[in-house]
């Protein structure tokens, strides 16, 4: 490797290189602005760069992409899919750090490669753009001279947070939870925040509590930047608070929400065909997103409260989820088998749906949502009130913002019971009637306004436009 070579310009324009981590969360808001860039930037190249068990897996479409994308590979080693351990929790933490390892060392390998191919083909990357938990990107742009930038997926709040404890809070946070759970903490320019509404991965004996190294890891590796950048898919209006609590030189750059809006996407499925049937904001939709798995327990408190509540719904359960019984595994359709009769009489079961078309349809009424980052802001980008149902990671924060600070919707009170956290069916009607009965008009005015708000910011002159615009100069 040439590492007096300097890369940060080439003579055939800006050559940018997106690197993104195997989850649904990464990958969809990194192609989205992929594609931005290379649609709308006179002169720019974008290679995106996901593992091969991205593709394998198929959790990403190359149709309808500018002709001036390109998909490229990069090993994780783990190229047929990685299998989370399931055994046992010090087990789950075992093999999540061996993938962590892996991917680090045949990472670097293989993207090693990549970078030097298009150098010697005469069209080096000017700028590398990676998501989360991906810090030997940054390192290895930094070896080939490449000027580099974090995308972080989560809210810039969550960023906040984790930049606060590794500055200072740390200790006070963990005596918040030995002497004080129910109490808040006040950390700069945030509102006050309880256990609850942190980042799952701070919260001392939490299960992944294992992968706070990996954002300590990310915070520092951002303060080896001369001059680190962090793109955030977020948006100024929406957390302008936030936006100022970050010190240390870093540039926060909100440039979203980045959405992809795919207008014939699910024409004629039998899940639209049944929505059109019902009529305005009466349907619950309800999703936890592709990685998170109730137990058996809160499946079954949710089947109750949907039958009890008699109100129309459509349920996406996804077949890549497990869970372990006594003698095997099971899937989450099968552990609602005994109340599919009586579901099938009032809503709908799917395995998978165009999410962004089903909440722009005019029958949603309410999306009961896990609160991963890309659900949120599609509920906010579509205008739809939300009952908060937080699993993991940031989604607690996420839950926090959409019920207390955005004003959205409401969260689900959880309960503790022989060691199992499990939100019960009569808090789950409960949350249901205050969103699509009591407090339907605030919710949906307040819903209405951060739509507004975000297809404002997009637009030629809205500030995300012209913070995206003002990043690509940079590198022209």
């Amino acid at each position: 490797m040439d590492n007096n070579n300097d890369s940060s310009k080439s003579p055939t324009g800006p050559h940018f290189l997106f690197v993104t981590y195997p989850t649904q969360g990464h990958i969809n808001p990194s192609l989205e602005l992929a594609k931005r860039l290379a649609a709308t930037i006179t002169g720019a190249r974008v290679t995106f760069a996901a593992p091969i068990s991205a593709y394998n897996r198929r959790m990403f479409s190359k149709e309808n992409v500018p002709e001036t994308l390109i998909f490229a590979t990069y090993s994780d080693g783990h190229d047929d899919g990685y299998k989370a351990s399931t055994s046992s929790d010090k087990s789950r933490q075992d093999t999540a750090r061996q993938y962590m390892s892996e991917m680090r060392r045949r990472g670097r390998e293989t993207l090693t490669e990549l970078i030097e191919d298009n150098r010697r083909q005469n069209r080096p990357f000017t700028c590398v753009v990676y998501t989360i938990l991906l810090t030997w990107v940054a390192e290895l742009a930094r070896d080939f001279h490449i000027p580099s930038a974090l995308l972080w997926v989560q809210p810039v709040t969550v960023f906040s947070i984790f930049y606060h404890y590794f500055s200072g809070y740390a200790d006070a946070i963990s005596e918040m939870a030995r002497n004080n759970p129910s109490g808040s903490i006040e950390l700069p320019s945030l509102p006050p925040l309880r256990l609850r509404d942190l980042p799952t991965f701070i919260v001392p004996e939490n299960t992944y509590a294992f992968l706070l190294s990996a954002f300590r890891e990310q915070i520092e590796s951002l303060k080896q930047e001369e001059n680190p950048k962090i793109l955030v898919n977020s948006f100024q209006e929406l957390e302008q608070e936030a936006l100022s609590s970050v010190l240390d030189n870093f540039k926060i750059i909100p440039i979203g929400p980045l959405i992809t809006s795919r207008t014939d996407s699910g024409t004629g499925a039998e899940y639209v065909e049944w929505l059109d049937t019902k009529t305005d904001s009466s349907v619950l939709y309800i999703s936890f997103g592709t990685l998170a798995v109730l137990s058996t327990r809160q499946l079954v408190e949710l089947c109750m409260a949907l039958i009890q509540s008699r109100r129309p719904f459509l349920w996406v359960i996804t077949d890549k989820t497990y869970r372990i019984k006594e003698d095997g595994e099971e899937t989450e359709e099968e552990s609602i088998r005994s109340f599919r009769e009586e579901l099938d009489e009032i809503g709908m079961v799917v395995s998978w749906c165009d999410q962004f078309s089903v909440l722009k349809h005019r029958s949603i009424g309410c999306y009961m949502t896990h609160c991963g980052w890309n659900s949120s802001l599609e509920s906010l980008v579509a205008g739809v009130p939300v009952v908060a149902f937080p699993q993991w990671t940031d989604q607690t924060t996420n839950a926090k913002l959409l019920e207390d600070c955005w004003r959205t919707g409401v969260r689900v009170m959880e309960k503790k019971e022989d060691e199992e956290v499990v939100v019960e069916s009569g808090e789950i009607r409960r949350c249901i009637e205050e969103v699509m009965d009591k407090k339907l008009e605030e919710f949906r005015e307040n819903a209405a306004r951060w739509r507004d708000l975000a297809a404002e910011t997009v637009r030629e002159g809205g500030s995300s436009f012209n913070h995206l615009k003002a990043f690509v100069d940079e590198h022209m």
